[in-house]
């Protein structure tokens, strides 16, 4: 007998809150990278968050894959500028940083796939205002 296991479906986690007083973002796992970049386009025409090139590829894959981008040059990789991120573990505790420790944290940030944990929502800064890219 195979060993049993699940699929969690997080499509419909898409929900994307910009806070510009902070400079955050809050982004569920199921947004693409082109909905976080629109909707913090709509708050403001001079902040970008360091993200990557394909859009329609969800957050919480390209987080946890380091999220290489045009921004990378400049502001790092968009693993390198998540604040905080929310999972739910094995145990169907739901984390975020302080909880789950700081070693956990940065560890999924680019290496998290193969930790088997469902990303529920991953919190990344904005980039300044003089934000250009190359």
């Amino acid at each position: 007998m195979d060993p049993p296991y699940v699929i969690i479906d997080l499509s419909k986690l898409r929900g994307v809150s910009v806070d510009l007083t902070d400079g955050s973002v809050w982004v569920e796992a199921g947004a693409t990278v082109g909905e976080l970049y629109y909707r913090v386009a709509e708050k403001s025409k001079t902040h970008g968050v360091p993200a990557g090139l394909c859009t329609s590829l969800g957050v919480g894959g390209h987080i946890t894959g380091g999220a290489y981008g045009s921004m990378m040059r400049k502001y790092g990789l968009g693993a390198d500028n998540a604040l905080d991120i929310k999972l739910d573990d094995a145990n169907g505790r739901i984390l975020d940083r302080k909880a789950m420790g700081e070693d956990f944290f940065w560890a999924l940030r680019g290496g998290g796939a193969s930790f088997g944990v469902s990303f529920l929502q991953t919190k990344t800064r904005t980039s300044p205002r003089d934000c250009h890219c190359f």
